[in-house]
């Protein structure tokens, strides 16, 4: 794996980190895989959060690749997170496509303003994980590292 793909990988799982930490939920261990180009978090259940913050969660990876300019190494990168919004909207399209169209573009202006006012820490993250693989944010407090 190169240098930018493994760098893409970490703002990913950076991004979905902060954004779940901005809304108020738990994030204990997150990694990154050079192996296969993934990475994950283990963060607490977000069912009880508005559906337009769960929808943040997921897109916040790929709203965080591409606001650091750590594009995705290859077009399947977001797949997973794609999956996740269309399930979460899976009722709601089946009834109103706007409305569901409307709530995707709603999720990601919320995970863009959460990634924008915590940048610090979506860079912290991405840089420990860059350098460790594998962290743990438990008592990680927004703008101002562990």
């Amino acid at each position: 794996m190169t240098g930018d793909a493994l760098r893409s990988v970490a703002y990913h799982e950076a991004g979905h980190a902060v954004v779940a930490l901005a809304l108020g939920l738990k994030v204990a261990r997150v990694e990154i895989f050079p192996e296969d180009y993934s990475g994950g978090a283990d963060a607490e259940n977000s069912d009880h959060l508005p559906l337009v913050d769960r929808i943040a969660i997921c897109v916040a990876g790929m709203n965080a690749a591409e606001m650091f300019e750590a594009l995705p190494s290859h077009e399947l990168a977001d797949t997973g997170d794609h999956r996740m919004v269309l399930e979460l909207l899976e009722d709601l399209e089946e009834t109103d496509a706007t409305m569901a169209f409307d709530m995707r573009q709603k999720g990601h202006q919320r995970a863009d303003e959460l990634l924008k006012a915590h940048t610090n820490s979506v860079e912290d993250i991405a840089a420990r994980l860059l350098a460790q693989l594998k962290i743990d944010l438990t008592g990680y407090v927004l703008g101002e590292g562990v």
